[in-house]
């Protein structure tokens, strides 16, 4: 097992480093935004208000995105090879929710959405994308299904179920046979997010955290260590309310030996705060402030092509931007909703 911490290079020159409890009435400093940022036109459509993107693996490890338009219909930037592509490709469906999309194996992705009738749908690609299958299960409404995978063929899903706890259904054989639905407990706001400990293919076994909004408006999480599930937990903060985390692995710490993750929240002023922490804990960290009014729905979070952070999020707008992480800070830049 390699126990070498994941290093993000990122600098935050300007960043803000108060508690993410404060709410601040003017916009923060946007230093590391890209000079002459534009929001790139759609061709007809736009996000569903109140849903995110969801941000995963094509072949090769590069990122994809999957997002829902005003229709409802699921479109993705991985075409008909499974490859990532520069432009959308529509998957059908009639989804009520951001989606989830993970990636079990090397040019297989599994999207996942609430449909029309509150239960859990499942698309995915492998050699071919296959059509839409109910899961069933009931999620809350205004809520979507957070996804992840530990191994080649391991697939989790967890949804905030209609008594606001947290469920968990899994495959350990890419979908041809899934488990029952297992409760997790807690009393969830928000949509959850999970995902296993490293961002590398493949990750590190028997090991996924959930990350969630609280009753108390801030930012919960619970991990399976290989045996058994933790103890909630709570990292603090103040999330605005109907959002909820993204999350991406971040690895192990080589001087204690626990698992940490990367989290990505919306704070109560509306601005992207993030946290790389292990079980000591870190401050809560702002990001230069976007350029757009972020809507109300949860950020997603990948590690790029090139070993940077990305963290994507949806706007008032109904646009799609994303916030890169290089060695000199944060830059916004535009990205093509889905047609």
């Amino acid at each position: 097992m390699n126990h070498k911490r994941t290093t993000i290079s990122i600098v935050l020159a300007t960043v803000m480093f108060v508690s993410l409890f404060a709410v601040v009435s003017s916009a923060a400093s946007v230093s590391g935004q890209a000079s002459g940022t534009t929001v790139a036109a759609n061709l007809v459509g736009q996000t569903m208000a109140g849903t995110g993107p969801a941000a995963t693996y094509a072949l090769g490890g590069i990122p994809v995105l999957v997002a829902v338009d005003t229709s409802g219909q699921v479109w993705c930037t991985a075409n008909s090879s499974g490859s990532a592509a520069s432009t959308w490709f529509a998957l059908g469906g009639s989804a009520t929710s951001s989606p989830a999309a993970t990636t079990p194996s090397n040019g297989v992705i599994d999207i996942f959405v609430r449909g029309t009738n509150g239960a859990l749908y499942w698309k995915y690609y492998n050699n071919g994308w296959s059509g839409w299958e109910s899961l069933g299960g009931q999620i809350a409404t205004g809520t979507g299904p957070a996804a992840s995978s530990w191994g080649s063929g391991r697939l989790d899903v967890f949804v905030e179920g209609t008594n606001g706890a947290l469920w968990h259904k899994w495959s350990t054989n890419y979908g041809a046979t899934w488990s029952g639905w297992e409760s997790l407990g807690g009393k969830l706001t928000s949509s959850p997010a999970a995902s296993s400990q490293t961002p590398t293919n493949p990750p590190t076994p028997n090991l996924i955290g959930v990350f969630v909004r609280g009753t108390d408006g801030a930012c919960w999480y619970k991990e399976w260590t290989s045996t058994a599930w933790s103890s909630w937990k709570s990292l603090g903060g103040q999330l605005a309310p109907n959002t909820g985390p993204g999350v991406m692995g971040g690895g192990f710490d080589a001087k204690t030996d626990v698992a940490g993750y990367i989290v990505f929240v919306q704070g109560t002023n509306h601005q992207l705060w993030w946290q790389e922490f292990d079980e000591a804990g870190s401050a809560w960290r702002q990001l230069p402030a976007c350029p757009e009014v972020l809507s109300a729905s949860s950020p997603a979070v990948c590690l790029s092509f090139g070993g940077h952070v990305e963290a994507f999020v949806s706007t008032t707008s109904r646009n799609l931007m994303y916030c890169y992480g290089t060695a000199s800070g944060w830059e916004w830049l535009s990205q093509t909703s889905p047609p």
